[in-house]
């Protein structure tokens, strides 16, 4: 079986999508690691639905500041 080990750090998360990660993964009793691998799990699902699962940072942003309302 193949392996991908994301590294995602807080420059390439941005401090707010840093803590919302941490806060999601205390919020579930997760790891911050397991709560990144069903964010991408949600994101995978979604874009073989063809959904557009594209996050620039830009739209993070506006995710963490609650401009956009997320889709469920």
């Amino acid at each position: 079986m193949s392996t991908v080990r994301p590294v995602l750090t807080e420059d390439e998360l941005g401090s707010a999508g840093w803590h919302t990660l941490h806060e999601l993964a205390r919020q579930r009793r997760r790891r911050p690691r397991d709560q990144a691998t069903q964010l991408i799990r949600y994101a995978l699902y979604h874009a073989l639905a063809g959904d557009d699962v594209e996050l620039s940072q830009t739209r993070l942003d506006a995710l963490l500041n609650h401009q956009l309302e997320p889709v469920a």
